[in-house]
């Protein structure tokens, strides 16, 4: 496991974002990842999955700092599968 970032357990959809959220923790600091592309259902099978994958496509966002001005990363379920 990376130590500049860790997924942490446990994942929650959220409604009004069609996402699911994953708690990701960058360099000591608590910031949000958020997953769409599917329904509730298959996201959360996908980060069941593939968490390893998801730990490593965030290290790549953050590293080219390709995140949003709250420091949240989005991806998109199809990236994540075809990873």
């Amino acid at each position: 496991m990376n130590q500049s970032i860790q997924v942490l357990d446990g994942c929650t959809y959220i409604e009004a974002k069609k996402a699911l959220k994953v708690d990701v923790m960058v360099s000591g600091q608590m910031l949000a990842c958020y997953i769409n592309g599917a329904d509730k259902e298959s996201l959360i099978a996908i980060y069941k999955a593939k968490q390893f994958e998801i730990e490593e496509l965030l290290e790549q966002q953050y590293a080219q700092e390709q995140y949003n001005s709250n420091g949240e990363v989005w991806l998109i379920a199809d990236d994540i599968i075809t990873y």
